[in-house]
């Protein structure tokens, strides 16, 4: 996405991450936060799923030139995801929950677009 302006991907983004909330809401799924952020960084949806804390990262794109959403989840920020689901954890005291980390790929290049939900994506 780097060919967009700033204001541009930013509104992809706003785009895909609701798109990925009413997917989760239609499957069940419990919305805690969005756009959770903290001085280590940000954490894009955070859920329930029954019992276990979901963790999940959107990645959206607007064309497959630069590969698939989710391949855009490199090890590092599945790092950074981990870090963040820890601060977030100890923070409020939740200790033994059981967690999962998932990654929402949104398409919206295509009609309609489409959302791979990869759940224990990492």
């Amino acid at each position: 996405m780097t060919d967009q302006a700033p204001d541009r991907r930013a509104e992809v983004g706003r785009e895909g991450e609701r798109r990925a909330c009413e997917h989760m809401r239609r499957r069940g799924f419990r919305i805690l936060e969005t756009n959770h952020r903290s001085r280590l960084g940000e954490i894009d949806i955070i859920c329930r799923d029954g019992t276990t804390v979901v963790f999940a990262e959107v990645k959206t794109r607007t064309s497959g030139l630069f590969g698939t959403p989710a391949e855009a989840v490199t090890p590092r920020k599945q790092a950074k995801l981990r870090t963040l689901a820890r601060a977030y954890l100890n923070a409020r005291g939740l200790d033994d929950v059981e967690v999962r980390f998932d990654v929402l790929a949104v398409r919206l290049d295509t009609d309609p677009p489409s959302i791979e939900h990869i759940e224990g994506a990492f």
